[in-house]
């Protein structure tokens, strides 16, 4: 008999909200993650409606509104000196978006997963290797303790990112990918002074974007996002190059004089687009490992929170023995691709060059006259 039902490789969003759903129906989990938690990890981290609902099923909507991220009820716009401010759309309640740190919102996820008796999590632990009978994964090996380890399970769920361990050892089919197209930055600012009422601001300038996002703890996320082949001049001198642009915006400039720089720069320039056939012989993939996009579009908290809630479903229906193996895979790749498809094709294909999207949204809004910039 397997030591577990299920073992997750990774207990960010996705490995932690799958161990969670899991757990609360009874199933034997283990949960692995080489950080500790508390634990930060890259990430822009701001969150729309389907993460909230995703959030509520998982039982921890009230610890993350608990935190006291500012909702932010608009979305304001600047469009090369065109700006236009218009309300979030309340879909299922929620009229408002989102931005919590990671190292809190990760903290959160953890913790209820680890709340349910049958989910066993260990920190600090490193998968190595997994373990195979015939054709088929059956287990990890990992270090934890410095001690080398083994588990078994009747399925392993890689949960370990874009670089996941668990994808690189079974070799998925691509159903799709996109070379890397931008490079993102971001940092912390302390006293910037939100607008009101509180906005997710958007500042285009040609194929450049600037995000200010109001977040948790009285902080305010800065973000940019540039063409990838302004990298190499960013690698060199990213902190100049940040304060330059962010100061080039007009509605941002007076803000920044009042405003403190909180830690330091984070950046990458090597996220790409990819869709991955998620399941195979004894093993699947769940969030990033399964299906990434560029972070220009913001949609990673939501898709790995959703994409959580489809594995665990299809999961204890065939765990339960109400569905085959076949068929509940199939079930979680259809349900996966269907909330992911549309937001996915429109993010790689806007990356190259964002003037093309901008020119039809101010149209669309009778901003700008249906002939310009043809």
């Amino acid at each position: 008999m397997p030591d577990f039902d299920v073992i997750i490789v990774g207990a960010r969003v996705a490995g932690s909200l799958t161990a969670a759903l899991l757990g609360e129906r009874g199933w034997r989990v283990l949960l692995l993650d080489r950080a500790t938690f508390p634990s930060d990890t890259l990430s822009t981290h701001f969150f729309r409606e389907p993460a909230m609902l995703a959030f509520r099923r998982a039982g921890v909507w009230d610890d993350v509104q608990a935190v006291g991220a500012p909702l932010l009820v608009n979305m304001f716009n600047d469009v090369d000196g065109v700006t236009f401010t218009e309300p979030v759309e309340a879909q299922q309640g929620f009229n408002y978006v989102l931005c919590i740190r990671r190292v809190v919102l990760d903290e959160i996820l953890v913790r209820r997963a680890r709340r349910e008796p049958s989910v066993t999590l260990l920190e600090g632990a490193a998968v190595r290797a997994l373990l195979r009978e015939g054709s088929r994964v059956a287990g990890v090996q990992f270090t934890h303790s410095d001690r080398e380890q083994e588990a078994t399970a009747r399925v392993v769920v890689g949960a370990d990112g874009f670089r996941s361990v668990v994808a690189r050892t079974v070799e998925p089919p691509v159903e799709h990918s996109a070379r890397v197209h931008r490079a993102m930055y971001y940092g912390y600012f302390a006293s910037l002074g939100p607008m009101e009422p509180p906005a997710a601001e958007h500042h285009f300038r040609g194929n450049e974007l600037v995000y200010v996002i109001p977040c948790d703890g009285g902080l305010t996320l800065l973000a940019i996002t540039v063409p990838i082949a302004e990298f190499p001049a960013w690698k060199q001198d990213g902190r100049r190059l940040f304060l330059e642009r962010l100061r080039a915006r007009p509605h941002l400039a007076p803000r920044l004089e009042r405003a403190e720089w909180v830690g330091r720069l984070y950046g990458a320039g090597d996220i790409p687009c990819f869709m991955r056939v998620p399941s195979g012989q004894g093993w699947v993939l769940v969030g990033d490992a399964g299906l990434i996009m560029d972070p220009w579009h913001a949609r990673g908290i939501e898709q790995a929170s959703n994409h959580a809630v489809f594995l665990a479903d299809a999961l204890h229906r065939w765990l339960a023995g109400e569905a085959s193996w076949e068929t509940a895979m199939a079930e979680y790749h259809a349900a996966r691709n269907a909330f992911s498809e549309k937001p996915y094709r429109r993010t790689y294909t806007n990356a190259p060059d964002f003037r093309p999207m901008l020119r039809a949204a101010l149209q669309r809004r009778g901003l700008l006259p249906a002939s310009a910039g043809a």
